[in-house]
This record gives structure tokens, C-alpha cells and sequence, in this order.
């Protein structure tokens, strides 16, 4: 039972006021049903099956913060047609900078929703969590040691692309919003890259803030189960040791024993080790740090990805990510103590030389050595004849739920190893790496002066770029050689040690062998191939070519040689001027492929 907010205009010296008037209010039996209504969300106002479009949810937030103490509305940027991102931050003492919060003692949950606008659980449900603990009074103790960071619609220009026609086989809501932003990119892919300017105020307030976790809200389709939510944790070792074992003994275990006594079983976000048997066993997922739960390993930090899914009805769904926020805040709450030093444990590892000592996997798989039995809790399937299309269809019976004994598989092999160097140099006018070392909060230095450093490359050769565009992308995979070599470095070119938290992070941008590094993204692709323009012409090589091999004994003796034993070159006038024309290029541009960000060891 809420108050009407009009209260305000009423006793102006302030919402603390209010708010004890709120308080009171709330326990009063007379109040009329609109006065009621003023705190009920847009979803709850519309039968659980309708989600507030933009301005609603900026509405409804701003009024929080309006009426409550305890809650502060931000904006965190600028969406591309001009949206202010909010952010609503729910602190014990209305803080609302990480500095004031730390000196606190307390530690921070970053929950964000509808990163994918067609997916807008996490928004109902954080909207609701907050009113009811900053309005309603209930579970304030959450707030002793804990405080949430929430986004409500991070991909505030999806969000606005409203309609019926967008997951057409999501249970609800009856219209939601799109999967990309207004520039077509999933933000999801986004986190290393960063084109997205909402994934550039996301990974800046991350940046500042550091939460010990984020949680980010997703609705998944594909196989039909009981579980109304599964969820991704890192399991194979993206987290620095002392927070994979926090994470996997403490959180993920706490977690699945509070959404069990809430009525809402959660399960790993999987794949089928046979999807023509699931009874094979199933594989939870991993995922790099491209993915928001892998950014967040890779900053030392828990990431928590949420799917629910799609075939369960909206009011479930909410509901199920309500909760999970909740017992997270709880989880964090309780055990902070043991939570804050697993942080400064991982941070000062991370930044070790003895973590440079080991080679750094980029990626894990699955190497299906070890599993454990689980009860994964399925339906039935039934087989009918088709009365539309006249064939045998076979599909979830979900009158008959059963639960299956099946092996999910845990252990995992490191793959794609590299060994850190003690700092990368980046040449000053690759303006697009050193703009996301801010963005992703990496701190460097630059070079005072101009300085000859000896330092290990990478030499592209056979690259090969996707046939269609990935995420707004032609990707590159490609080979190298390494090799060591001096290199002139000028004053302002810029270093970065690996001496840092954010090491990993460091190494999945800049290291190509990673499958979401700067190099695989296509942002060096001008050195993974020389240009096809070149100033001389093929035929010039009649007049160049002569005195080439005149001067140069060596290179005549090469020539010679190639002829006698190539007979097909030898009887070939083009592959003869191309062969001199490669040493003419070879000499002026001797470097052409050479990845520009090196290695000091």
C-alpha cells in the first residue's frame, strides 16, 4: 500500500521528511486506491504483460529519487539519437560515488537489463526491487553492506523500436523493444571493442565503480526445460584464482540454494554435449570477455549472466530475476568480509610478476575429462500428427515434467596460451587502441622521449577476412611470425605495463591471437595487408630492374638461380618484373606488416 506522492508539494523541507511520512503511511489502511497506485510499476499496473516504454521508466526512476533518500537518478551518457542513459543508484545513506560508498565499508552490485531491448525482465524486476526496499521498508538490511547500481534500459534507442513483431515466440510482454541499437550493433559482442557509445559509457562507469558484481538480465530460447532462469558464471578460470573459488564455494552455491527456497531452481546456462541426445550430458558455457560476464572475469570481478527464458510466462520471469537480485544483494551482504579480500587478493596477483611468470590462456574448453550427476529437471516430450501441416511434431509436454540424471561436464583445457610481456608499446597515432585504454579504465604512460627499445613483434602473413560482417565487423583471422627487433619510439608514444589488474583485459585487446582482440576486430587491418596501390609501375621494372641486378650481386646471383631452377618463372616476363618489383617494395616498405603495438620483455 503506497502514498500518493502529491505529498510533496505539501511539506517541501524535504524528502526525508517524506519519507518518514511514507513510512508511516504505509501502515495505514484508509488510504484510497488511486493514492495506492502511485508506487505500482507500469508492468504491475497492466496485468504482468506490459513493459514501460522509455519515457515511463525515466519517469517512474526520477520519481524514486524524488521521493526516497536512499535512491539517487543519474545519467551515465548520451545514446546516439540523443537518450539519456539512466542509472538509479540505491545506497543506505543516498551516497552516490563509489569513493563516499567504499568508505563505507561497502561493496557494490551493478545490475543492468534490456542490453537487449527485446529482453526487458531485468528492468520490471529491478524497478520493483527498488521501490520496495526504498519505499515499502521491506529487506532494508540488504543495504547494511551492499549498494546497486541499476540500469533499467541500457540500449536506451533499441528499447524505442516498439513493437509486437520483435520475439515473436517470447511469452510476453505484449510489445518490446529490439535486439540492436539504433546503429545496428549487439552491445552484448561489444565489450572489447567498444563501438557502441552506450557500451563506452558502460565500460567507463564500470571503470569507475569496480562492482564486486555484475549482473546482466537476458531472455534465451532454444531447448524447453522447467527452469524458469538459467545463468552464467565463469567456470574454467577467466577469474583470477582467489575469486573463481569465492565465486564457485560461496556465491554460485548460496545462490542456487536462496532461488530454490524462493520457488525458482536455477541451472547453468548450457549446451547439449549431443543435441540428438540430450541425455549425453550438457556443457555450461564460458565466455570471453567480448561478452559482458566475461568482462567482468577479466577485470577480476564476478559477472553473472541471467537467461531466462522465453516459453515461461513474464509475471515467472520477473519474478525469478527479482529474486536473484535480492539474494545476491543478500550474498554480498553477508559475506563481504571474505568477498573484499578475495578482491584485493586477485588484483594484487593479477598485477604480480609471478601471474607474468605463467603463460595467460585467452580461451578454455571443454576437454570432457570430468563431470559430476546432476538432476536437470526436463518435460516430457509428446509426438503428435500435425493438424496444420500434416507431419509428426514433436514437442515439450509441459503437463508431464520429468527430471533426468545426465552428466554435466567440468573441467576444462587452456587454450590460445601467450606469454605477458612486461609492457606493450602502442605508436601515439593509433588513436583508436589508445582512446579504449581509457575507455576500459588501463592506465599507461607516455614516453618522455624518443627512445630505441629492443622489443618483440608480430609479422603478419596469410590473413584472412570473414566473407560478411560480424557485429559491424569483417573480422581477421591471420598468421604471424615473432620476432625480436629495435624499434625507434617517439616522445608521446604510449606504454603500458602489464603490472596492473586490468592485465587480461590488456592482453584479450592486444594480443592477435585472441578471438576478440583490436586485431581480430579488423582495427589493424591496413598492416595485415600491404596496399595495392604502389607508386611505380610493373613495367617500369624493364629499366629498373636492369640496374638493380647491376649493382647488386647478391640479388643477381638470387635471380640467376631462381631461373635455372623455376623453368615456369623463367619463361614468364610478368612474374620476373613482379619478382623485382617485390624487392623494390621490400625496400621501401620494409615494415608494411608489421603489427605496430610491440612487446618490451
Amino acid at each position: 500500500m503506497y502514498l500518493n506522492c502529491n505529498c510533496l508539494t505539501l511539506f517541501p523541507w524535504g524528502k526525508h521528511f517524506t519519507t518518514i511520512l511514507l513510512s508511516l503511511s504505509l501502515l495505514s489502511s484508509s488510504i484510497n486506491a488511486d493514492a495506492q497506485d502511485t508506487f505500482l510499476t507500469h508492468y504491475e499496473k497492466n496485468g504482468f504483460n506490459k513493459t514501460p516504454r522509455f519515457d515511463e521508466t525515466a519517469e517512474y526512476s526520477k520519481m524514486l529519487a524524488d521521493i526516497s533518500p536512499l535512491v539517487s537518478y543519474i545519467s551515465i551518457g548520451t545514446s546516439p539519437q540523443g537518450r539519456e542513459i539512466p542509472m538509479l543508484i540505491l545506497d543506505k545513506d543516498g551516497l552516490k560515488s563509489p569513493e563516499e560508498i567504499r568508505a563505507k565499508g561497502r561493496v557494490v552490485i551493478l545490475a543492468e537489463a534490456s542490453i537487449h531491448a527485446g529482453e526487458p525482465d531485468g528492468k520490471d524486476a529491478g524497478l520493483m526491487l527498488i521501490r520496495d526496499i526504498a519505499i515499502g521498508g521491506k529487506n532494508r538490511e540488504l543495504l547494511d553492506n551492499v549498494s546497486l547500481l541499476f540500469i533499467p534500459i541500457i540500449n536506451v534507442d533499441g528499447h524505442e523500436d516498439f513493437g509486437s513483431h520483435y520475439r515473436i515466440n517470447q511469452n510476453g510482454p505484449e510489445e518490446v523493444g529490439a535486439r540492436f541499437t539504433s546503429q545496428k550493433l549487439n552491445m552484448n559482442r561489444d565489450f572489447i571493442k567498444a563501438d557502441a557509445p552506450e557500451t563506452r559509457a558502460l565500460l567507463a562507469l564500470y571503470s569507475k565503480w569496480m562492482p564486486e558484481l555484475f549482473i546482466d538480465i537476458h531472455v534465451t530460447n532454444g531447448a524447453d526445460f522447467q527452469y524458469v532462469s538459467t545463468y552464467g558464471l565463469d567456470h574454467c578460470g577467466f577469474l583470477a584464482p582467489s575469486m573463481l573459488e569465492w565465486s564457485k564455494n560461496i556465491f554460485e552455491k548460496q545462490l542456487k540454494r536462496g532461488m530454490a527456497s524462493d520457488g525458482y531452481p536455477i541451472f547453468p546456462y548450457f549446451e547439449f554435449n549431443s543435441y540428438t541426445n540430450p541425455g549425453a550430458g550438457v556443457l555450461p558455457d564460458n565466455f570471453p570477455p567480448q561478452y559482458s560476464n566475461g568482462y567482468a572475469s577479466a577485470n577480476n570481478r564476478i559477472g553473472l549472466l541471467v537467461e531466462n527464458h522465453i516459453y515461461k510466462p513474464y509475471k515467472e520471469r520477473v519474478t525469478s530475476a527479482y529474486n536473484i537480485i535480492k539474494n545476491s544483494m543478500k550474498i554480498l551482504g553477508e559475506n563481504r568480509s571474505s568477498l573484499v579480500k578475495a578482491v584485493a587478493k586477485a588484483d594484487e596477483y593479477i598485477s604480480s610478476e609471478s601471474f607474468r611468470r605463467d603463460s595467460l590462456p585467452l580461451m578454455f574448453s571443454h576437454d570432457r575429462k570430468i563431470s559430476e550427476e546432476v538432476d536437470f529437471l526436463a518435460w516430457k516430450e509428446k509426438t503428435v500428427t500435425s493438424d496444420l501441416t500434416g507431419a509428426q511434431w514433436t514437442f515439450s509436454d509441459r503437463t508431464a515434467p520429468v527430471t533426468i540424471k545426465m552428466p554435466m561436464f567440468v573441467s576444462y583445457k587452456a587454450d590460445l596460451k601467450i606469454k605477458l610481456p612486461e609492457a606493450y608499446i602502442i605508436p601515439q597515432e593509433q588513436l583508436e587502441t589508445v582512446a579504449l585504454l581509457d575507455v576500459h579504465g588501463i592506465l599507461y604512460k607516455k614516453l618522455e622521449k624518443d627512445t630505441l627499445f629492443e622489443v618483440e613483434t608480430y609479422r603478419f602473413i596469410n590473413p584472412k577476412w570473414s566473407q560478411y560482417p560480424y557485429e559491424g565487423r569483417f573480422t581477421l583471422a591471420i598468421d604471424y611470425t615473432v620476432q625480436r627487433e629495435k624499434i625507434d619510439f617517439r616522445k608521446g608514444d604510449i606504454i603500458v605495463y602489464t603490472s596492473q589488474p586490468k592485465a587480461k583485459i590488456i592482453a584479450h585487446m592486444l594480443e592477435p591471437k585472441s578471438p576478440t582482440s583490436l586485431v581480430s576486430w579488423g582495427f589493424y587491418n591496413n598492416w595485415a595487408r600491404p596496399s595495392t596501390e604502389f607508386w611505380i609501375r610493373l613495367n617500369y621494372m624493364e629499366v629498373k630492374g636492369r640496374e638493380m641486378l647491376a649493382k647488386d650481386p647478391v640479388l643477381k646471383a638470387e635471380f640467376e638461380n631462381k631461373k635455372a631452377t623455376d623453368p615456369a618463372f623463367a619463361k614468364d616476363p610478368n612474374a620476373i618484373l613482379q619478382f623485382l618489383m617485390s624487392k623494390v617494395r621490400k625496400n621501401v616498405e620494409p615494415n608494411v606488416n608489421r603489427y605496430p603495438v610491440a612487446r618490451l620483455l
